[in-house]
């Protein structure tokens, strides 16, 4: 009896990794189509006011429209000084474009940002 206790043990062992590696890979795959849906809404936006990549990028100080689509695909991060001007752009602002971005590229940092609903103090 002892001894499948052991192996059980042993197995629940060697499976923890693989589902803490599952997990990870969720949450990955969940971050990944949180960027992407952003992406894809602010890409609509871009369309709505007539810009292409290029001239958005021109618009905002981008040096290649290249970095627009892969912002827009959830696959580029925005690089410092457009945000405002991107947001603004797009007839957004700014401080909506943030939070959307914050809550799609870095959704730790924007749940600490936002009040406990229970406690009435940050997250």
């Amino acid at each position: 009896m002892g001894e499948i206790v052991s192996i059980q043990i042993a197995q629940l062992k060697a499976a923890r990794p693989e589902a803490a590696d599952n997990t990870a890979r969720e949450r990955m795959m969940a971050l990944r189509e949180r960027r992407a849906a952003w992406g894809r809404a602010i890409r609509q936006r871009r369309l709505d006011h007539g810009f292409t990549t290029r001239s958005l990028a021109d618009t905002v100080g981008l040096p290649s429209p290249t970095l627009v689509s892969a912002i827009e695909s959830g696959r580029g991060r925005l690089p410092d000084g457009v945000l405002a001007g991107w947001a603004l752009a797009i007839g957004m602002e700014p401080s909506d474009f943030a939070a959307g971005y914050l809550s799609a590229f870095e959704p730790d940092a924007f749940a600490a940002l936002r009040p406990s609903q229970e406690e009435g103090r940050p997250a």
